[in-house]
């Protein structure tokens, strides 16, 4: 956690609109308040949702899990959008396009590094009660995740 907060301290002002330049994945964030981490994981699922909406690969394990992040990750979306009053806009660039079935598994396990790091420092923030538990089950989600895509990457 330490370096999670390290790494947020580091980098200065707010992550931008979906619109912004760049890969939304290398905006800049600062995590302040439970309004900036709502703002930051509700744009990251969506990363996740569009990058596995674009997922064409072959492996059988790998289009059951893009087909579970899709359907699994709509519900947070909207439930972050609803707390933060987020206008939902959609993805029009992704950090790694999914060419392959390895170019995806390194885009989903960058995306889910990239949340267990914004849940982990937005854990140290005051949160709501049901901010709180959506992040906590976010996390175990999406640690869960990043465990069988890690080994996913290494067979």
């Amino acid at each position: 956690m330490n370096s999670c907060r390290l790494r947020l301290a580091l980098v200065a002002g707010l992550m931008t609109s979906m619109g912004a330049q760049g890969d939304i994945l290398d905006q800049p964030v600062s995590l302040k308040t439970e309004g900036d981490l709502i703002q930051a994981v509700s744009i990251t699922l969506q990363h996740a949702v569009a990058t596995s909406e674009q997922y064409r690969g072959t492996e059988p394990r790998l289009q059951r899990f893009a087909r579970k992040e899709i359907s699994a990750r709509r519900k947070p979306i909207e439930q972050l959008n609803k707390l933060g009053r987020i206008k939902p806009t959609s993805v029009t660039r992704l950090a790694i396009v999914p060419q392959d079935d390895a170019s995806y598994v390194r885009a989903m396990l960058r995306n889910h590094a990239w949340l267990i790091e914004l849940i982990e420092y937005g854990g140290g923030l005051p949160l709501s009660s049901t901010t709180k538990r959506l992040m906590e089950t976010l996390s175990r989600d999406v640690a869960s995740e990043f465990s069988m895509l890690s080994k996913l990457d290494k067979s």
